[in-house]
């Protein structure tokens, strides 16, 4: 599926105006401490990151895009988790100490897609990918010297790496996106309900069903 950034950033949008809708007409405000008001939290703190990981990543600093796509990633699974039914406890903590819990459980959520039918979800192996690139590891400076030396230089090589760094980066957009829009709209046994009106995200619906199309494994 072709990746676009402004149409992105529209689909993105029309879920940032579902969910504050949502949070309006379903929560109590600040002081609304529920199951529901702490997902759409993150979900909105998710949608403005992979905004601003977007922004990044067409401007072309790749190391930055890693540490804010890493946040980015965390806040999306614990909105996920948050989903799940049985996490009233995390939540209240979650919601009562604003400095902590604020880890998903990784394997928690894959036990919930594997029972979903999907068979590998391979969360965990790309939670740990974004961990090396956006903590100071060597490789993570490697890829820093990298972006900085390639425009400045005038090194072939290191500029065809950069360039090929930015479109599997930019390939990979699409499922994330797909994520992204599925946790907000989708609604099954398991999961509590979000309640997204499908007529005011006609973008980001067709999106998700075209995605479908071209993947029918990702159900």
């Amino acid at each position: 599926m072709t990746f676009e950034y402004k149409k992105f950033a529209g689909l993105l949008d029309e879920a940032d105006a579902e969910l504050l809708k949502i949070m309006a007409t379903k929560c109590k405000g600040p002081t609304d401490y529920s199951q529901l008001s702490a997902v759409l939290f993150l979900l909105i703190r998710a949608s403005s990151l992979l905004r601003s990981a977007l922004v990044i990543l067409e401007g072309g600093r790749l190391d930055a895009y890693d540490a804010v796509k890493r946040a980015y990633w965390e806040s999306w699974a614990l909105a996920f988790e948050f989903r799940l039914e049985g996490s009233q406890p995390k939540i209240a903590r979650w919601h009562s100490d604003k400095n902590k819990n604020g880890i998903p459980d990784v394997k928690r959520i894959e036990d919930y897609m594997k029972s979903q039918g999907i068979s590998s979800p391979r969360l965990g192996s790309d939670y740990g990918g974004l961990s090396e690139a956006a903590h100071p590891t060597k490789l993570a400076a490697e890829n820093s010297v990298v972006v900085v030396v390639a425009p400045r230089s005038g090194d072939i090589l290191a500029g065809k790496s950069l360039a090929a760094a930015r479109e599997a980066f930019e390939g990979e957009q699409s499922i994330t996106m797909y994520r992204f829009l599925w946790l907000v709209i989708e609604e099954r046994e398991g999961l509590i309900a979000i309640g997204s009106d499908l007529n005011a995200m006609p973008s980001a619906h067709r999106f998700t069903s075209e995605f479908l199309e071209e993947y029918p494994d990702s159900k």
